[in-house]
């Protein structure tokens, strides 16, 4: 069986990026195009809280991904393996004291980037098919919050979100992008304070720490971040392919041709299919 491609639609400065900090960013889905997916309900905007790097797995060029993502299609198409993060055991800090653990879990980022000084990065994503997956389009975004979000209030007066199938909700969008055929990777980050030095582990920490996340989520706080920056696999641009824009410029060649020399010189660079079919705009 074949290997899976995925490919991205940006700039060639965002290419540069890439190469230089070999790091994929997660955005903010209130940053997304799609107004629509940044869902407010229970009176939590979940948009704040998921993060994702969108792609897709359509081979053939699309003329409306070139033109709105490729800075008018003068930009880049990168192409990767489905897969492009490294996957190393999840295992906390040998001096972080009061965790239990046992067995290895592969994840794509190290136990101690979990925590930030306002966020927690929850581990959902070390399900695949949580991490990662093709984008669900539905007719109304909204009636999907609504069956999957909760909020109860309970005899004592605290406030609890019941929210079902919370990994895949980043993962819905509205029927009129179907165009794009999305391929997406997400991540859910929850307000929370920093790490203690001794590790979260400690007594004080996790005694507290849950029902602080709890009370920021339903208090609709936010975490404090735009944008989670992942680290790529060593290898993940030995068989990147670069595509150039049906616009692209010979000086734009010669600046990726200069970025692959320097950070991915295993990586091939092609023309684009549409070259010489599609006319400049000129304002």
């Amino acid at each position: 069986m074949p290997l899976q491609r995925i490919y991205h639609y940006t700039s060639v400065e965002s290419l540069a990026m890439i190469f230089s900090t070999r790091k994929l960013r997660f955005s903010r889905l209130d940053g997304v195009d799609d107004m629509r997916e940044a869902q407010t309900h229970a009176g939590v905007n979940f948009g704040k809280y998921f993060f994702v790097s969108c792609w897709t797995q359509q081979a053939e060029e699309s003329i409306p991904q070139w033109s709105m993502y490729s800075h008018e299609m003068r930009g880049v198409r990168i192409e990767l393996a489905e897969y492009p993060f490294h996957d190393a055991p999840l295992r906390p800090k040998a001096q972080w004291s009061g965790i239990q653990w046992s067995g290895d879990l592969l994840s794509p980022i190290p136990f101690e980037d979990l925590w930030g000084p306002t966020y927690f990065i929850a581990p959902m994503f070390l399900k695949k098919e949580h991490f990662a997956g093709a984008v669900d389009y539905v007719d109304d975004i909204q009636a999907v919050y609504d069956r999957s979000i909760r909020r109860e209030i309970q005899s004592n007066g605290t406030v609890n979100l019941k929210i079902d199938g919370l990994p895949l909700l980043p993962r819905k969008k509205s029927s009129e992008w179907s165009f794009q055929k999305e391929y997406r990777f997400s991540l859910f980050a929850m307000p929370s304070l920093p790490a203690p030095p001794e590790g979260p582990g400690s007594k004080a920490f996790s005694e507290t720490i849950g029902q602080f996340m709890s009370n920021s989520l339903v208090n609709n706080i936010d975490p404090g971040i735009s944008h989670i920056d992942v680290t790529m696999a060593p290898d993940a641009f030995d068989n990147a392919v670069i595509r150039l824009g049906p616009l692209a410029s010979a000086g734009t060649r010669v600046c990726v041709e200069s970025l692959l020399a320097q950070f991915a010189p295993q990586a091939r660079l092609e023309r684009s299919a549409l070259e010489g079919a599609v006319r400049a705009r000129f304002r």
